[in-house]
């Protein structure tokens, strides 16, 4: 099965607290980069995390036109880096670009 995602680029870390249900997910380069964010926004967690110890880690590689972020209420896609500087767009635009490229075909 084929995906459609960029070999390089952003990656999701995701870190899982013993008995917290939700994870903390880092938006990053690589493992290290995600480290150093998770050790600069350790003090600013809920005291659940703080009292908790991380007893998991994955990491998801975005898929293109499928995964999505929300940002202060406005939803993002991910279009890659090679369309947009942080790689991602918010849908509006992803949506208006789509329907442009299907009308060139």
């Amino acid at each position: 099965m084929d995906y459609p995602v960029e070999k390089l680029g952003i990656r999701f870390y995701n870190y899982y607290f013993h008995e917290v249900e939700k994870p903390i997910t880092i938006e990053a380069r690589n493992k290290q980069e995600a480290r150093l964010i998770m050790k600069d926004i350790a003090d600013k967690l809920s005291d659940k995390y703080k009292e908790s110890k991380i007893v998991g880690e994955t990491i998801v590689i975005p898929l293109l036109g499928v995964s999505e972020k929300i940002v202060k209420g406005v939803k993002y896609i991910w279009v890659g880096e090679s369309k947009s500087k942080s790689g991602w767009l918010p849908e509006d635009e992803y949506r208006r670009q789509l329907q442009m490229s299907k009308r060139k075909q």
